[in-house]
């Protein structure tokens, strides 16, 4: 029945002494007429009182015979004092996420329920309210009641309430009734001290006679034997403190593990499962509190003990509705137990997915409470929404893209990817890649994610494969993880590069080509060229003789233009890297070179002692280029000085002439670094030295304000020992 509100009637009139009077303090008019209604509905006998002032609340509390307190702190009045001063079970139904209560109010609350939208949870609640009263019941006749359901003609064990002096006040079966089961051979004494009678069957055993008969509750359960008339029975012997509002009360349970004495195995892992059993066990009373925890429980979350804390201060928001919700379905059909995943705090702060297996405890008196077996799927959650995530972007990609498991299983893959193969995405779901992929590809496949891995970057390789109408087909494959772990799978996309792959074929069929016309038709005409030029020459005078030593001259350029190309294509198709050289002995050999066919230039190398620089191994090409160069564009006296410093890992080589500098046209290939109609041959060299100083890690710099030109090359230093 129901008592009026507080702007109303007080409600007290409505109390016969008999009924749990439930005092409901909420600002919110509405939710204190559902509760009300809800209630008034129901078969317990409850009285209900609503109310939104906390002073009217209080007094009430003061009149003492109020049961239980149901308190909304999200009220315009601070209701801590009147929670903390409350001597009856104090509930909080809030619509407040649990961390966001203040902790002086949840600490000193019994249970904390969040408030239903739907009506049909209402009675849910008011369930959960009377077991906070149930609760705050005398413990020993709860356990009385307990205890008395279990039939002992049916158990291998025996279970005990005693006191310290060894006063039994309850028991499933005597001492002498468990031994009998076992043709036990020992006479127990007619005494009803339950620890004589015990010690009276261990004569032969004075250390277990000592530990069961200890002031202090054994911490482990301790195993004895007793002879029988053929052998011995195993039993074991285990104490448990009630809390001090019971009284100086101990449960003992004697239980018969004969059966698994034979292996000692099999009896440690009896002893040890709850203690390493992988998956957290708990138990949560009516109010939401946890009564036992095992270890794993406890490492799961982080903490080292839980028992007595509400378990919604282990949840994240939102949750302690959705199991609320859960128990509230179970206790409404036949089910008894299911899974949920749900997301919970750790003590460091972070989130763990938990799959929660509720088991619904209850009793003659209604909702008992849960035992909950809860397992780590933190990892799975997250590759399920890893999942997702690669699920919209698979979908939406135009190339062939695809998801696969630890196992090369396809996960997730687009049309794409289907069309390429001639299937239907559904017969490709959690088809094996090497069902349609060659075992080369494969393999390329894998170890691409294995360097994905490592590096924690996408990695892409080169492969071949058969589309559905049987052409083979040229595609790059970037690979990536899906997460550190091999078995998180991996996600890859394919592009196809068959047509540049056959036009890189055609390039360098056509180079091919054009290196044997440069190298023998061309060079060879050339030199018939300039042959026939030189005898012109010798022959003619005048304006035709000009006009030949002109051809002569043009010959030998483009000779020399075609050697230079050539030299570039040795070098860019040996790119083996860099080496140490001394650059005092690059620079004697490049001038010698020059020299001998510009002996009327004066060259001044001013490099006295060795100087290692780490360079290309084509660095001596790019000096004697750059001497060269600077002679070629210098009158008969041309000057060349050559130097170096060093200084802080770096080396400069500075090279001078007094002609009169390279044109912008060369300089202007450096920059463009592409041949055009214009410009095609002009610079070749300087293009060649640019090259290979950059593959030395250097730099090149040129200055031609003043008289004649500068060529500047900073280098990195080398090590003596390293010398090539």
């Amino acid at each position: 029945m129901t008592g009026s509100d507080d702007d109303t009637d007080d409600g007290g009139e409505d109390s016969d002494g008999s009924a749990v009077v439930i005092l409901h303090l909420d600002p919110d008019e509405t939710v204190r007429s559902r509760l009300a209604a809800v209630i008034d509905e129901s078969d317990d006998d409850v009285t209900y009182e609503g109310t939104g002032d906390v002073e009217r609340a209080r007094e009430r509390l003061d009149e003492g015979d109020v049961d239980v307190l149901v308190v909304e702190p999200d009220a315009p009045t601070d209701v801590t004092d009147l929670v903390t001063d409350a001597t009856v079970p104090v509930a909080i139904y809030t619509g407040l996420e649990p961390n966001h209560v203040d902790p002086a109010v949840s600490g000193a609350a019994d249970t904390l329920v969040e408030k239903w939208t739907a009506e049909e949870g209402l009675d849910f609640v008011v369930e959960k309210l009377l077991g906070a009263v149930r609760t705050a019941a005398e413990p020993e006749s709860r356990f009385t009641r307990a205890f008395d359901r279990v039939d002992p003609d049916t158990q291998s064990s025996s279970s005990y309430l005693v006191y310290e002096d060894g006063t039994v006040i309850w028991e499933t079966a005597t001492l002498e009734e468990i031994f009998d089961r076992r043709n036990v051979s020992v006479t127990l004494p007619e005494t009803p001290n339950f620890y004589k009678q015990l010690s009276a069957a261990l004569t032969h055993d004075p250390e277990a006679i000592r530990t069961i008969r200890g002031t202090d509750v054994p911490e482990e359960p301790t195993r004895f034997t007793v002879p029988t008339a053929d052998s011995e029975a195993c039993f074991r012997y285990s104490e448990h403190e009630f809390p001090e509002t019971v009284g100086p009360l101990r449960l003992v349970v004697v239980e018969d593990v004969t059966w698994s004495a034979r292996s000692d195995a099999r009896y440690e892992l009896l002893e040890l499962l709850d203690r390493h059993v992988q998956d957290g066990i708990s138990v949560v009373d009516a109010n939401g509190r946890v009564q036992y925890h095992n270890e794993s429980f406890a490492d799961l979350l982080g903490y080292e003990e839980m028992v007595g804390e509400h378990t919604a201060s282990f949840m994240a928001d939102g949750e302690l509705a959705s199991g609320q919700r859960l128990i509230q379905r179970l206790r409404t059909t036949s089910q008894d137990s299911g899974v949920i995943d749900m997301t919970f705090e750790t003590a460091d702060g972070d989130e763990r997915t938990l799959a929660v297996h509720f088991s619904v405890r209850e009793d003659d008196d209604g909702y008992e409470g849960l035992v909950n077996v809860a397992r780590d799927v933190t990892e799975r959650r997250d590759h399920e929404r890893t999942l997702e995530r690669y699920r919209r972007l698979v979908e939406s990609a135009g190339d062939p893209m695809y998801v696969v498991d630890d196992d090369c299983r396809i996960e997730i893959c687009n049309e794409a990817l289907a069309s390429l193969f001639g299937r239907s995405r559904e017969a490709l779901d959690g088809a094996r890649l090497a069902e349609f992929v060659p075992d080369e590809a494969v393999e390329r496949t894998r170890a691409a994610l294995d360097r994905a891995r490592e590096t924690g970057e996408s990695v892409t390789c080169e492969l071949q494969l058969q589309d559905a109408d049987g052409e083979v087909r040229q595609f790059e494959a970037t690979v990536a993880g899906l997460g550190d772990a091999e078995a998180a799978g991996s996600v890859g996309i394919l592009h196809e590069v068959t047509e540049r792959e056959r036009r890189e074929d055609e390039l360098d069929l056509l180079k091919q080509v054009l290196t044997r016309v440069l190298r023998h038709d061309v060079r060879t005409g050339l030199t018939v060229v300039r042959g026939q030029a030189e005898v012109l020459a010798e022959r003619t005078t005048g304006e035709e003789r000009r006009m030949a030593e002109t051809i002569v001259d043009r010959s030998e350029e483009l000779v020399a233009t075609a050697e230079k190309a050539r030299a570039i294509e040795r070098v860019i198709d040996s790119d083996e890297g860099r080496v140490t050289l001394d650059l005092r002995s690059v620079v004697n050999r490049s001038v010698a070179n020059v020299s001998a066919a510009h002996s009327a230039a004066e060259y001044d190398v001013r490099i006295t002692e060795q100087v290692p620089v780490h360079v290309h191994r084509a660095f001596p090409y790019a000096v004697e280029n750059l001497i060269e160069n600077a002679v070629t564009h210098c009158e008969d006296d041309a000057s060349v000085t050559v130097s170096a410093t060093a200084d802080d890992g770096t080396v400069a080589l500075r090279i001078d002439d007094d002609g009169p500098g390279i044109s912008q046209e060369e300089l202007d290939v450096l920059d463009e670094r592409e041949e055009t109609p214009l410009k095609h041959g002009t610079g070749v060299g300087l293009w060649l030295v640019s090259w290979v100083v950059e593959r030395s890690g250097g730099e090149l710099s040129f200055d031609t304000d003043g008289e004649g030109t500068t060529v500047t090359l900073r280098l990195d230093a080398g090590d003596a020992e390293d010398l090539a």
